[in-house]
């Protein structure tokens, strides 16, 4: 559901912006919403989980994510509907924190396959979602076409390509420009039914709230509170760490988070501009480019449930990270030399590589140093969210001020240092396993 929900927002973009009466450029300050909203609700529900009862927990965000979502587009004040788009990233987080939880208490340390198969779910969903919305958009056509647009200024995010002018790559560049330096969307008629579209995925959402209620009244196990660190059991290889030790590796894990989730929002943000820019494809080898990674990038979440059964998540996270590198390179070298074949296979390799790398840290983290409380699952969705807010605007600029090239050789350094910082924590939990097997 979570997926159906993040899936549906690019497509019915400029239905929304047709609802509040705004450009592309004012409109774009809903991102900025969700990312606030995506912050806010990392930290609140980090604390929240806790302090009560998780299952209903999970249940009271679940039915307001589905109310916020579904009201976004019946709000015809732009301000208004930015409150409500920025609640309704708030209320999801709390379904992330607490029911990545809820699968660690239930599963304890062998939950790797759980929370793959919840990661695999959020990707199906946001496939399937474009095609539940695109029956109720209203087709847009384009007005004020001049020379001074090209294709060279694509913005790809969550399959819908917005043409804009030089100067807005970026929220903080566009805001500058007036009226006249964006393409105009036109739309047929006066009615749009994108509100239709909302409302069938939040009655979903909200169905899906009903078992989760009957649930927490029917529950035989407490899976809130202090009762969960209780119920615990740790393998022989997990690791008692002193605080001094636990707060700079959990500082390493954040960092691993925040890379990735930068990596995998650039380059799926990206990867359409670059083709066009770099390599100066059309639209449609483009698309097929991004089609790839996507196509790439579920595969390798659905494999990823049966691979976290037969492998440890430190073997996944290892050849995965490297798969991540050696993709990144061979799309570099592919670029450089406009190997069309090379750059779509690679692209479908790094879909494929990030796919299992977010559950597998998170799975690494509880087996090795376990309890990962709320608080610290928080920690890890904040530094996930600064990581896709702020590397995709670094990003953006350097490709728009110095070389479209910038995005391989970003991507590529990234990687390596990415890599470099997991065989730093693995190397530390492996001194301190040994530490702690002689002095035992």
């Amino acid at each position: 559901m979570q997926g159906l929900i993040a899936g549906q927002v690019g497509p019915s973009i400029p239905d929304l912006q047709f609802i509040v009466n705004e450009d592309l450029a004012t409109i774009s300050w809903l991102n900025t919403a969700c990312a606030v909203g995506s912050a806010t609700g990392s930290l609140v529900w980090g604390i929240v989980c806790d302090r009560f009862d998780r299952v209903f927990i999970t249940f009271f965000a679940t039915l307001l994510t589905a109310i916020t979502n579904g009201a976004v587009p019946w709000c015809t004040s732009f301000p208004l509907m930015l409150v409500m788009r920025a609640l309704a990233c708030f209320f999801p987080c709390g379904l992330v924190v607490v029911g990545s939880k809820l699968i660690m208490d239930m599963w304890e340390t062998d939950g790797a396959p759980y929370i793959q198969a919840i990661h695999f779910a959020f990707a199906l969903g946001g496939i399937i979602s474009p095609q539940i919305i695109e029956p109720f958009l209203t087709a847009p056509t384009l007005e004020n076409f001049t020379d001074k647009f090209t294709l060279s200024h694509v913005i790809h995010s969550n399959n819908v390509s917005y043409l804009t002018s030089n100067n807005s790559l970026s929220n903080d560049d566009s805001s500058n420009g007036t009226e006249s330096d964006f393409i105009h969307l036109s739309l047929d008629g006066q009615v749009t039914y994108v509100q239709y579209g909302y409302l069938i995925t939040s009655s979903l959402v909200a169905l899906c709230s009903i078992p989760l209620l009957v649930s927490f009244f029917k529950q035989t196990e407490k899976l809130s509170g202090s009762t969960n660190e209780d119920k615990i059991t740790k393998k022989d290889d997990a690791v008692n760490i002193s605080l001094r030790l636990k707060i700079p590796v959990l500082i390493l894990i954040s960092i691993i988070f925040h890379c990735y989730v930068g990596m995998e929002s650039s380059f799926a943000n990206y990867l359409m501009t670059f083709c066009l820019r770099r390599l100066k494809w059309s639209k449609e080898k483009g698309s097929a480019a991004s089609s790839l990674y996507w196509v790439g990038f579920c595969v390798g979440r659905f494999l990823g449930i049966f691979l976290a059964r037969v492998l440890q998540s430190t073997t996944i996270m290892v050849t995965f990270s490297i798969m991540i590198m050696l993709s990144f390179i061979g799309l570099l070298l592919g670029s450089m030399f406009y190997l069309q074949p090379v750059v779509l296979v690679f692209s479908t390799f790094v879909g494929f590589a990030f796919s299992p790398i977010f559950a597998s840290v998170f799975s690494w983290t509880e087996e090795r140093f376990p309890p990962v409380s709320g608080r610290i699952i928080s920690l890890f969705l904040l530094s996930s969210s600064t990581g896709g807010a702020t590397v995709p605007i670094y990003l953006g600029y350097l490709m728009e001020h110095y070389t479209a090239m910038s995005f391989v050789y970003v991507m590529s350094g990234l990687s390596i240092f990415y890599f470099f910082i997991i065989i730093v924590v693995l190397i530390i939990a492996k001194v301190v396993s040994s530490s702690e097997a002689r002095f035992n």
